[in-house]
């Protein structure tokens, strides 16, 4: 099969560590494994190109009117010029080069995707990943907010699939007019050659070879709940001295993070790795001796984080808190250990737990490694390809 996969999202570079990124790499990958010809449009190209992507990938951006656009009105207008000069990219390529099929990644601005599959009298699927209307109203800054609700229910209601990466998503999108019958939910998923139990755990400068190693892997944002960890890791630090946090990421939080960590005085206790890339995180997962997914509280935690298939994958015990998607993947003491989210007593008694037994952390490894293996991303890009089939069967 011939198909365009489409990331119209400013914010997303395809070429880059960010999750997002790796994501839509992953899939490009998966797509070509199951011998499918891809071209791959992006409004954003990134500086990390990779040699086996290179070639699939083009750039197209829309122009503003008044240069270099300074306010954020001006941004939203240039983005939805790079949506509309996607499609009308996406009809000069299929001109030719026909394709069969159009895989977007849901972002803010664009409905580039069903626009041209209209035009075009092809199938699109949609990914979608987030609310992202009500997450940039929420968390950013948002001026056109009636176009972008508008963008939203056109792409919810005609894209011919829509691939949701948990339940509360697909809530989501129902309740914003998708046909619940063209909602699939496909979570993330994992590169098993890369991420496996038998990867060589990382040496990392300032971690005693002896230490007992708690860590947590992505960006340092309040919703992550790093906060809830570090509270946690103060207390553990007293009934364990030989614990050592390893936080592998950076964000917005970190420079709040470093001053508990004076404050509380565990300079010698944490490491803090910044930003790496993604091909260094099995080793630094391998270094840990158990991870931790420690969310907040929250009404609708719609992720599918990505760190907690690395996790499984890798095969390293898991503490996660008991919401959203991560309740569904880990089973309570079989494949890891829930616990309330924001509640850092209970995580530290989780730790504890796992410190003092062993034999369960090793058995709980052994299943999230087991549970890791049916998360991959060809699977996922296999159930793209059988949503389109089943719509061109429909509509023959």
């Amino acid at each position: 099969m011939k198909l365009v996969y489409l990331n119209a999202d400013n914010g997303i570079p395809v070429f880059s560590d960010k999750g997002a990124s790796v994501h839509i790499q992953e899939m490009v990958r998966a797509f070509v494994r199951l011998g499918c010809d891809v071209r791959l449009l992006t409004a954003r190209m990134g500086s990390d190109v990779l040699d086996d992507l290179a070639a699939l990938a083009e750039a197209v951006q829309g122009s503003s009117r008044s240069g270099s656009p300074s306010g954020r009105a001006e941004k939203e207008k240039l983005y939805i010029e790079t949506a509309k000069r996607i499609e009308e990219r996406l009809i000069e390529l299929h001109a030719v080069w026909p394709f069969e099929l159009i895989y977007e990644r849901y972002s803010l601005w664009s409905a580039a995707g069903v626009r041209a599959a209209r035009r075009l009298g092809i199938t699109c699927v949609v990914e979608v990943n987030a609310p992202l209307v009500d997450e940039q109203m929420a968390y950013r800054k948002l001026v056109l907010d009636e176009i972008a609700r508008d963008i939203e229910a056109e792409v919810f209601a005609n894209a011919d699939g829509l691939m949701v990466v948990s339940k509360p998503l697909g809530d989501y999108v129902v309740g914003q007019g998708a046909a619940q019958a063209r909602v699939h939910l496909t979570g993330n998923a994992v590169d098993g050659s890369r991420f496996h139990p038998g990867v060589v755990p990382a040496e990392v400068p300032g971690i005693p070879h002896d230490a007992y190693v708690i860590g947590f892997c992505g960006s340092l944002k309040r919703w992550h709940g790093v906060d809830v960890l570090l509270s946690a890791f103060r207390h553990l630090k007293l009934r364990l001295p030989e614990a050592h946090l390893l936080i592998v990421g950076d964000g917005p939080k970190r420079g709040w993070i470093e001053g508990f960590i004076q404050g509380a005085g565990l300079a010698d206790s944490v490491t803090m790795t910044s930003w790496q890339p993604h091909t260094a995180l099995p080793g630094l997962i391998a270094r840990m001796d158990v991870t931790t997914a420690p969310y907040p509280q929250s009404e609708s935690h719609y992720f599918s984080p990505l760190k907690l298939f690395e996790y499984m994958a890798v095969g390293r015990p898991i503490i996660a808190s008991h919401i959203g998607q991560t309740a569904d993947v880990i089973q309570h003491r079989k494949n890891g250990f829930l616990v309330p989210p924001g509640d850092a007593d209970s995580l530290v008694e989780a730790l504890m737990t796992l410190r003092i037994d062993p034999e369960m952390a090793r058995r709980l490894a052994d299943a999230a490694a087991d549970e890791g293996r049916k998360h991959d991303w060809k699977r996922n890009a296999q159930a793209v390809l059988d949503t389109a089939n089943a719509v061109r069967r429909i509509a023959s």
